[in-house]
């Protein structure tokens, strides 16, 4: 009996189930996808346009800025309403800086900045952005971000799209330490000029006087070299050849980064086409062809006039691929022709000369008046009788769109109207007086290069001419 009992109560079990694998699951919320129209947010969103198209991004940025009144002291050319937070996965560039002021005051902060350093600005209300450019051409955008947590503030961002490195650092640390109130940009200007190179470039004088040559023809011997390389390097096909050649001889005309001397036989060829000078009789050790002379004068001028070189055809600034790279050639131009100008009337007194450079800068100013009238004359024919004066003021006239242009045709104005007083009737035949009242007014409230030399070409103008 007990071995069957034992065996019904074996058949009652249930019989073993086989093993199933079981799939468990948490239902998540699924995330706002960026892609969807519908579910993304303004300020999620990175704007890409901005980065691969710069050129649409400058248009619309000019087209949103806001025209105010022309009242110097309460005009205020941003006015960002709202900030974007920081978006996600974006990391901020080093050259950046957090502020706990207010948006007013660390705006006000850094277009002042902008304006005292002479810096081009394209401001954007909608997104708090800032298209810059600097005198040396280095390309710059700003941005301002707010911060969201425990430490609410305003985070300035300053990105490096092209130019120069080391110009872009320095120009970015003073406009940081603005924005933050750690610096008087105001003061710091006044203290150390309105040229962000002041201090290394009064380093450079130092070692210029320290380390002079044996004699003037040896100096004089390297700056024919120097400006046959420069010669060189502008007549080649290739556009960075002839940017560096032209920055060679930005850097030949300036007597604050090269000697006196050198700065004066490479602004003679820019202007003259020759190395020599008549009315001093020491540079007969100069004897050579001035064939390259006289290209390096016809190219600067073709650049300045046409906007090219040598017999290419002209082009559509909107439409051709080199626009941008013939936009920087120009510029280069310009400030070769305002430093030889600068130099051969005298127009310079920031530098500091010994006592025989003195009495160069003596004989120069007696001459002054025969070299610019000689260029006026000479650059007629070189350039298909197109008067230089009237393409300078011409150029001032776009101030509102290129300051730093119009500041370096400004300069090149009042160097010639000082000079001679021939230029000065000209330009006021041509109606300068106009033109560089408005760019002056530009220049007050955007740009104190312009604004500066807007002041100097208006003093020469209205001076009355003395026996």
């Amino acid at each position: 009996m007990t071995t069957s009992n034992n065996n019904n109560q074996e058949d009652k079990k249930p019989a073993a189930r086989p093993s199933v694998p079981e799939f468990r699951s948490v239902a998540i919320a699924r995330p706002q996808s960026l892609a969807v129209p519908g579910l993304r947010r303004e300020t999620d969103v990175i704007d890409k346009g901005a980065y691969l198209n710069p050129t649409r991004s400058k248009v619309d940025a000019l087209e949103k800025t806001v025209t105010e009144s022309m009242d110097g002291n309460n005009y205020c050319p941003w006015t960002p309403i709202k900030l974007r937070p920081v978006p996600a996965f974006y990391p901020l560039e080093r050259s950046s800086r957090f502020v706990e002021d207010d948006l007013d005051t660390v705006v006000a902060r850094v277009s002042e900045a902008n304006r005292l350093l002479s810096i081009h600005a394209v401001y954007c209300n909608k997104t708090a952005t800032a298209t810059l450019l600097t005198s040396e051409n280095v390309e710059m955008h700003l941005s301002l971000w707010k911060t969201m947590g425990k430490q609410e503030g305003i985070v300035v961002e300053i990105q490096r799209r092209k130019g120069d490195s080391i110009a872009f650092h320095r120009y970015s640390r003073c406009i940081l330490d603005s924005a933050a109130g750690e610096l008087d940009i105001k003061e710091h200007v006044e203290k150390n000029g309105d040229d962000i190179d002041a201090v290394f470039s009064r380093k450079v004088q130092r070692l210029l006087t320290l380390e002079k040559p044996s004699d003037s023809t040896s100096e004089a011997e390297n700056a024919i070299i120097a400006i046959e390389i420069a010669h060189g390097l502008v007549m080649k096909d290739r556009i960075d050849a002839r940017q560096l050649g032209l920055e060679s001889l930005c850097l030949l005309t300036d007597p604050k980064k090269t000697g006196y001397l050198t700065a004066v036989i490479a602004s003679r060829v820019v202007l003259l086409g020759s190395a020599q000078d008549d009315t001093c009789a020491s540079d007969e050790a100069l004897l050579c062809d001035e064939t390259p002379f006289q290209e390096i004068r016809q190219a600067l001028l073709s650049l300045i006039q046409f906007r090219r070189i040598g017999d290419s055809d002209d082009f559509d600034e909107e439409e051709s691929e080199e626009s941008e790279h013939i936009t920087v050639l120009h510029n280069l131009a310009l400030a070769v022709l305002a430093n030889a100008l600068a130099v051969m009337t005298d127009d310079d007194d920031s530098v500091s000369s010994s006592p025989e450079e003195e009495t160069m800068r003596r004989e120069r100013l007696d001459t002054s008046e025969s070299v610019s009238e000689r260029f006026l004359e000479d650059s007629l024919e070189c350039s298909e009788n197109r008067e230089i004066m009237k393409t300078l003021i011409s150029e001032l006239g776009k101030a509102n769109l290129k300051p730093h242009n119009a500041c370096l045709s400004a300069k090149c104005i009042g160097s010639l109207c000082k000079a001679s007083d021939k230029a000065r009737k000209r330009a006021k035949e041509l109606g300068a007086k106009t033109v560089v009242q408005t760019a002056l007014e530009v220049g007050t409230r955007t740009h104190l290069k312009l604004e500066r030399e807007c002041s100097k070409v208006m003093s020469s103008l209205t001076e009355t001419n003395t026996d």
